[in-house]
């Protein structure tokens, strides 16, 4: 599945659920949906969430080598559009279960010991 269609799709899930969530009276119900913070899918600027962190730069250097070269840690205020240029490491929350069905859409997990890794699927 691309990328564009992903993001298209939870548009219209969104649109979606807060139709039929609307109760007779108009009041609307809350929606939640687990999500997961899918990596690698960073090209929709302005998209891109908030926090990279040191050792989940780390653990993307290790698997991937210098495709996310130009990663550094940063935080909301910080962020000023970099993820969305190529060799900046970014994310953004999805559906949970939908990451690896993204082209190039990874996780970053622990290890046993507590150690990120990244998760390709």
């Amino acid at each position: 599945m691309k990328k564009n269609e992903i993001i298209l799709m939870a548009a219209l899930n969104g649109i979606a659920l807060s139709c039929f969530a609307e109760g007779s009276n108009g009041n609307h119900a809350p929606v939640t949906q687990e999500v997961e913070k899918c990596y690698g899918i960073n090209k929709c600027k302005g998209l891109t969430s908030c926090a990279v962190e040191k050792d989940d730069i780390d653990a993307v250097k290790k698997s991937f080598g210098k495709k996310y070269a130009k990663s550094h840690v940063y935080e909301c205020a910080g962020n000023v559009g970099g993820p969305a240029k190529k060799g900046f490491l970014g994310w953004v929350y999805v559906a949970r279960g939908s990451c690896h069905k993204i082209d190039s859409g990874f996780l970053i997990d622990k290890d046993n010991s507590g150690k990120k890794i990244v998760d390709k699927g």
